[in-house]
Parts: structure tokens; C-alpha cells; sequence
């Protein structure tokens, strides 16, 4: 976000901070509303949000001032938000069913980091191999919304197929 802000916005490091800030802001407001509106039991359906999560980012190139990028930035925050919530909550519930409830979170927050790790790594290799900052945004983006859907078929599939019974002979 920042570099796009720099290049494609104009703005200063400190002036795109505070676009973070507003995408911040839609997460904490996004999780509130996730802790109101989606009970447990109905967090794997919030999946699907991973899908427009990354297609908002697609309309972010073609944005050349700060003004049209508020909303843009808040939305992808509050769907963020909404989706990572229950996310967590339904991780720390099935971690703690099969491992204690601190093994559980340090299972979660080792996995997160070494996500955030390896995003990082490969978005540096790919800056590094110096394709347009357009690209990389849009590559993450259907990346992200491509990825996310294939979890939320595959969680449908799995839990929606009917139990097979054996037949009495």
C-alpha cells in the first residue's frame, strides 16, 4: 500500500500511513461487526469473503488521487475484518479441541507470521524482478481472491456431502 500510495497517489510515506490507518480503521470496524453478526457455528460461511477481500484490490491501479482511494481502502478493511474475526475464532475452537487452548494460539500466531513472512519474501522477489507495481498489485489480488475461493469450495464439498450409510443385507 505504501508504495502505491508513493507512486500512483503522490502522497508522502507519512500522508500514506494514514490511508493505513483508514484501512485499519475498516478492520476494527469490520471485527466488531463480525463479534455482533457471525456466531461460531457460522463462521466457515464468512470464507467466501476471502473472495471479494482480494478483488478489491484490482480498482487500486487505476487510482490516481487520495480522495477515491478512502472508500476503496475502508471497504477492504472492513471485509478484512469480517473475515478474519470468525476466522480466528473457529481456529482457536478447533485448535483447542485438539490441543490445548495456548498451544492452539501459538500454533495460529506461528502460522500467521510465517505467512506474513512468506508474502513478504515473495513480494520482494517479485519487486526485485522489477515488474510494474500494477502488476504485483493485481497478481495479489486475484491471487488472494483465487485462493480463497478454492478453501471455501473445498470446506463446502467436505462438509456438505451426504454420510454414506452401509446397507442392511
Amino acid at each position: 500500500m505504501l508504495r502505491w500510495a508513493e507512486e500512483d497517489l503522490g502522497l508522502t510515506l507519512a500522508q500514506a500511513a494514514w490511508l493505513q490507518g483508514l484501512s485499519a480503521t475498516g478492520v476494527v470496524v469490520g471485527a466488531l461487526l463480525a463479534g455482533r453478526l457471525v456466531p461460531l457455528e457460522r463462521a466457515p460461511q464468512v470464507l467466501w469473503l476471502g473472495v471479494p477481500m482480494g478483488l478489491l484490490l484490482l480498482p487500486m491501479p487505476h487510482i490516481d488521487h487520495w480522495l477515491p482511494a478512502l472508500p476503496l481502502l475502508a471497504c477492504a478493511g472492513l471485509v478484512a475484518g469480517l473475515f478474519v474475526v470468525p476466522m480466528n475464532a473457529l481456529l482457536q475452537h478447533r485448535g483447542a479441541t485438539l490441543l490445548s487452548a495456548g498451544r492452539s494460539i501459538a500454533v495460529q500466531n506461528f502460522n500467521e507470521n510465517a505467512s506474513v513472512l512468506l508474502m513478504l519474501a515473495g513480494y520482494a522477489w517479485f519487486s526485485r524482478q522489477d515488474l510494474p507495481l500494477e502488476l504485483l498489485i493485481r497478481g495479489f489480488g486475484l491471487g488472494i481472491a483465487l485462493l480463497m475461493a478454492l478453501i471455501a469450495l473445498h470446506h463446502r464439498h467436505h462438509h456438505r456431502q451426504p454420510h454414506r450409510h452401509k446397507e442392511i443385507a
